[in-house]
């Protein structure tokens, strides 16, 4: 026997048609999974030296600059506690060989007496260089400051180089150094492309910090045993374009040889 039951349309619920597209999207924003015009979009909204410690960015770049801090600090407590419990020790008078270096440093170049205090080292207060990558050239200046960076006058640095890897190029001397945040960087760069000028921008920032404290030669040549695996931030690439020869289409290409 059959039964006939009349249902109305409110009673009988249809599934919506949902998209699969649209589900998709759905699940992957849930996964945290983001497309690369999101991450392009990403990196170039954020500053060039953010404290975020998102992977997209430079990792804890601040972090180590906080630490060197704290410990400044506790090495110039530690001085004052010194100061006060050895105020008896005698204190041998200024040896006259060094009053005159110190007397013709002022007169031939005053700028290197002017030097501050940072981790457990003396810094120059100015420093500038040169550096070179294939036709690209590079002078910065590096200036006591708040980490500020500046590219050919007012432009910022993600604005320059939108590519993360390129502003890290320009930036990784100072985090290998343990400097990040005490100099103000002023670059006036041309020549060649975004990955030559970010290369050659490197290299004369890590000339520039040689130049502010030397010991910092092996840290950026990368010749100490714990420094193996960081790249030579003092390697100049002299790599050249080759002209067009005489008798060539081009610097390598020939033309198209024919018998007969």
């Amino acid at each position: 026997m059959r039964l006939k039951t009349n249902l109305s349309l409110e009673q009988v619920r249809i599934p919506a048609p949902t998209s699969f597209v649209t589900q998709a999207l759905y699940l992957a924003k849930e996964a945290g999974i983001v497309t690369k015009t999101e991450i392009q979009k990403l990196i170039i909204s954020s500053p060039s030296f953010s404290r975020d410690k998102s992977p997209f960015l430079i990792n804890n770049f601040y972090k180590q600059s906080q630490n060197t801090q704290q410990a400044q600090e506790e090495s110039e407590n530690d001085m004052t506690e010194n100061k006060k419990t050895d105020c008896n020790i005698h204190i041998e008078p200024e040896a006259e060989i060094s009053r005159i270096d110190k007397v013709i440093a002022s007169k031939m170049d005053p700028d290197s007496l002017k030097v501050f205090w940072h981790n457990n080292c003396w810094w120059k207060v100015h420093s500038e260089a040169y550096g070179t990558c294939k036709r690209a050239t590079s002078h910065v200046i590096l200036k006591r400051g708040s980490g500020t960076v500046k590219v050919n006058g007012e432009e910022d640095i993600y604005k320059r180089w939108p590519i993360f890897y390129n502003r890290m190029d320009a930036v990784e001397p100072f985090y290998t150094a343990g400097c990040a945040g005490i100099y103000d960087l002023f670059i006036r760069t041309k020549g060649s492309g975004p990955s030559g000028q970010s290369r050659a921008t490197r290299l004369a920032v890590a000339r520039a910090l040689v130049n502010a404290n030397p010991s910092l030669h092996c840290y950026l040549k990368g010749s100490r045993p714990s420094f193996q695996l960081c790249l030579d931030a003092l390697y100049e690439d002299l790599r050249q374009k080759m002209p067009k020869m005489p008798g060539r289409t081009g610097a390598r290409s020939q033309r198209q040889w024919v018998k007969r």
